[in-house]
């Protein structure tokens, strides 16, 4: 198996538009059951995340009804390509603290992975491998087959 950001990801992303106003991004989170969004603009190229987190700060900071999305949304926005590794992607999540990544092909949205997508991901292909493995009659301990299956190592220091 090729363990690609294309075999993890969301294809149906949920987006919102960069001048909605904050119940429009409530609304979103909420019947979608999803914690952050992208926010793009009205090309559909992203520009920033909107989260959980963002709503929380703008309540707190006393702003509401008259904040469109480009004034409380996270800009810098960190992206993965779809042919980009695991390994890649969790190192980006660690690196920089994100909980989702936007998915682009030729610099179009055409995705979005989450941590737990990830963990998902990594968990299911774990298992194939495990059923694989015993389809073929492989009597192996418990450590030679964790030795076989794929395990997202970091490629630099640990915090």
């Amino acid at each position: 198996m090729n363990f690609k950001v294309k075999h993890a990801m969301t294809d149906r992303v949920v987006t919102v538009r960069d001048s909605a106003m904050v119940d429009e991004v409530f609304d979103l989170l909420l019947r979608h059951r999803i914690s952050g969004l992208p926010v793009v603009n009205k090309e559909g190229c992203p520009l920033g995340i909107v989260s959980e987190f963002d709503l929380l700060e703008l309540i707190c900071d006393g702003h509401t009804e008259a904040d469109t999305v480009s004034h409380f949304m996270s800009p810098g926005l960190y992206c993965v390509a779809e042919e980009d590794s695991w390994v890649h992607v969790a190192d980006m999540f660690r690196e920089k603290h994100v909980r989702r990544l936007p998915v682009l092909r030729d610099g179009n949205l055409v995705g979005i992975v989450t941590r737990h997508d990830l963990v998902h991901a990594i968990r299911d292909a774990r298992q194939r491998i495990r059923q694989k493995l015993d389809q073929h009659g492989c009597q192996t301990s418990r450590q030679e087959q964790a030795e076989r299956v794929p395990v997202v190592e970091s490629r630099g220091d640990s915090a």
